[in-house]
């Protein structure tokens, strides 16, 4: 029930900055959702260019957990899932 725009990054170097700051201005709530570990992944640059681009709506990530990443049906325990996602947009726009 929620409307959203979805950037996806086709390339992590150099970060599309104007293009991330353009649709957060634009929609005033960013949700960041990062495959990667919490500690060290792609979010944390994706933030900080907001943040430096003078951005101060509303900002939230969703990352893997700082582990090693388990293969096979494992690998669901730690890294990001639907519901992770679904929940933190929900957050975000003050729905739970």
């Amino acid at each position: 029930g929620l409307r959203c725009r979805v950037l996806d990054l086709r390339w992590l170097n150099p970060l599309p900055i104007e293009d991330i700051l353009r649709e957060a201005v634009a929609t005033g709530r960013v949700l960041v959702v990062d495959e990667t570990r919490r500690t060290g992944g792609v979010s944390e640059g994706v933030l900080t260019a907001l943040i430096d681009g003078g951005f101060s709506g509303r900002m939230a990530r969703v990352a893997a957990w700082d582990t090693y990443i388990p293969l096979g049906a494992a690998a669901n325990l730690v890294l990001v899932q639907e519901h992770d996602i679904e929940a933190a947009a929900l957050k975000l726009v003050g729905g739970k």
